[in-house]
């Protein structure tokens, strides 16, 4: 097929789509206001549905949790991981954002 076979093929199918969705030939539009009409049933699915309670395992025992805390590298391996978090980002166009703080003039010295 050419280029020119398969445009005329999209444009005539993207063409017929509207016309799939129209209601057939001699149909009534449907009223909402007429009380005769017929709706589809409403439906409900809870939010609730898939819900699964919190499962607890019970106390672990306190040297195995220890020595893993001890072993990841205490409440400074946790620290780090907060700090980290936390620091800014690097600018678009390869400079390092500043914090409030490391602005020119610092915080509270704008304008001054």
């Amino acid at each position: 097929m050419t280029a020119r076979t398969v445009v005329l093929a999209a444009s005539l199918c993207t063409l017929a789509l509207p016309a799939l969705g129209e209601a057939p030939a001699g149909a009534r539009p449907r009223n909402p206001a007429d009380p005769a009409a017929t709706t589809p049933p409403a439906s409900y699915v809870s939010p609730f549905a898939n819900y699964r309670p919190f499962a607890h395992d019970g106390p672990a025992p306190w040297r195995g949790v220890n020595d893993e805390v001890g072993r990841i590298g205490g409440w400074k391996a946790y620290a780090r991981e907060v700090f980290e978090a936390q620091q800014p980002t690097a600018a678009p166009g390869g400079e390092p954002a500043r914090s409030p703080a490391s602005a020119p003039g610092g915080p509270g010295k704008a304008g001054k």
